[in-house]
């Protein structure tokens, strides 16, 4: 398990020539399936999360340069703006009650599925999350939560 403040950042090299290609700057998840699909690069340039060697303590390792590709379509464009950036978020449950803010995201670093929302009021499991917006992370409510909402 990883947090994503300690991956954002990372740079990251090329597997076939030992290069540096760029550093973290974002993840990029799909919801559902709450996982990483991809990561941001660059200014406008992302990796698809399948072409990861693997995430180390200083670096994240990418099988080839040419898996280097612009945005696909308009979700990927705003995700690399930073619409959907997951720090200081406000959390909802569907029922509309606020749950703090996120404080961080965990991660498996193997997989890249999403598995905790580090929030101002406490952790949420992943398992919960229903979307991720420009505004806010949607949870689901759990009635025996220890968080309110």
């Amino acid at each position: 398990m990883r947090r994503l403040s300690e991956v954002a950042g990372l740079k990251v090299l090329s597997k076939a020539s030992a290069e540096k290609i760029g550093k973290l700057d974002r993840i990029l998840v799909d919801v559902p399936p709450r996982r990483v699909v991809a990561v941001q690069v660059g200014r406008d340039e992302v990796v698809d999360w399948e072409a990861l060697s693997g995430i180390g303590h200083d670096a994240v390792v990418v099988d080839d340069e040419q898996r280097v590709r612009a945005a696909a379509d308009a979700w990927e464009e705003r995700a690399l703006s930073g619409d959907f950036d997951w720090k200081g978020k406000i959390v909802l449950s569907d029922r509309g009650n606020q749950m703090g803010t996120v404080v961080d995201v965990e991660i498996d670093e193997q997989s890249g599925e999403l598995l905790a929302l580090d929030t101002s009021e406490g952790p949420v499991d992943a398992n919960r999350l229903r979307a991720l917006g420009s505004y806010c992370v949607v949870v689901r409510y759990q009635a025996d939560a220890a968080l309110p909402g």
